[in-house]
């Protein structure tokens, strides 16, 4: 005898996100949009930015510039996935906040608070995305 299975399937997604995950979601997003307008100024107008006299390491303002801009559409893109709930978005969310976090400590340099800023953020980012939704067994 079978028995059919009474839990819906969501495909991947968690039928009830967490606050904590629609948090994380948002500011996903806002570290995104934070990203893009970081990665315009660098890119359009670079001679707007001040960099002190230790400079950016590894790359110059402009290659930082794109990889700031790739960055934060990308986290755009998790943020609205997360907020749908689906759990690729989850995991790239927390890989891109991981990525930013050790991209910030390069970019530090040339500005030091706005790297701590985003920095904090990203962990929060982090911390909403991996604590486990209310009622859940993981």
């Amino acid at each position: 005898m079978t028995t059919a299975s009474t839990t819906p399937t969501t495909g991947g997604r968690l039928p009830h996100p967490s606050n904590w995950l629609r948090f994380a979601g948002i500011l996903g997003i806002v570290v995104g949009l934070l990203n893009i307008v970081g990665g315009f100024a660098a890119i359009l107008r670079s001679h707007y930015l001040v960099v002190g006299s230790s400079g950016v390491l590894i790359f110059n303002l402009t290659a930082w510039g794109i990889i700031w801009l790739v960055a934060g559409v990308l986290m755009v893109i998790a943020g609205v996935g997360i907020l749908q709930g689906a759990m690729w978005a989850r995991t790239l969310g927390i890989v891109l906040a991981a990525l930013v976090i050790l991209g910030q400590f390069a970019y530090a340099g040339a500005f030091p608070i706005w790297s701590l800023i985003v920095v904090a953020l990203a962990v929060v980012v982090i911390y909403g995305l991996v604590v486990p939704p209310r009622g859940s067994l993981a």
